[in-house]
């Protein structure tokens, strides 16, 4: 399945510490040409707000219309290039607002 930029999606995000992963909600950030000629998606960490909220958090204003069953935050600081293998499914989408927001921090970072 292809994914596209905006998706929030089921995947086993790798920690920064290890080659270990958790299953967690991910947005998928890439353009489809990433994927089409590297196979793989640049994909930013979602976070439960009950972890605690971080410098440059995006809290999601909508959490239903991007599948999270509890307020969480996207972490854009937390970037990985995840294999399509990792994707387990899709799971819904993020407002406008919240795009508008992934996409300010991201030319914030990497101008």
């Amino acid at each position: 399945m292809t994914y596209s930029r905006w998706d929030v999606v089921a995947v086993d995000f790798p920690f920064v510490e290890g080659m270990d992963s958790k299953r967690r909600p991910g947005l998928v950030v890439s353009t489809a040409r990433l994927h089409d000629f590297h196979k793989i998606y640049w994909i930013v960490m979602i976070s439960s707000a009950e972890a605690g909220e971080r410098t440059d958090d995006i809290v999601v204003t909508d959490p239903e219309k991007a599948g999270l069953p509890v307020t969480c935050a996207i972490r854009v600081a937390r970037l990985a290039a995840i294999s399509e293998s990792l994707i387990q499914r899709r799971i819904g989408a993020i407002s406008a607002k919240d795009r508008a927001a992934v996409t300010a921090l991201l030319k914030k970072f990497a101008p």
